[in-house]
């Protein structure tokens, strides 16, 4: 899965803690999600973290993305 911009300008997470691509590989989508959920529960008063599956135009080699949306509910736009 790759993290998306706002994840790293909204929440306490820090793009040098990943590879260059802000990816993370998981054996499972189930892992995948078991991690999200665990990284939501250390900033839950800014919002949470959300797992979206890859579209299917996709051209990446991306299964799954992470985006975070705030409280208010506003998405913030990534880069």
């Amino acid at each position: 899965m790759e993290l998306k911009d706002s994840v790293f300008r909204e929440t306490p997470l820090a793009e040098a803690n990943f590879d260059e691509d802000s990816r993370l590989v998981f054996g499972s989508k189930e892992d995948a999600e078991k991690w999200v959920t665990e990284q939501n529960r250390e900033h839950t008063s800014r919002g949470q973290l959300t797992l979206h599956t890859a579209h299917p135009a996709d051209t990446s080699d991306v299964d799954a993305y992470v985006v975070f949306q705030p409280v208010k509910g506003v998405w913030v736009p990534d880069s």
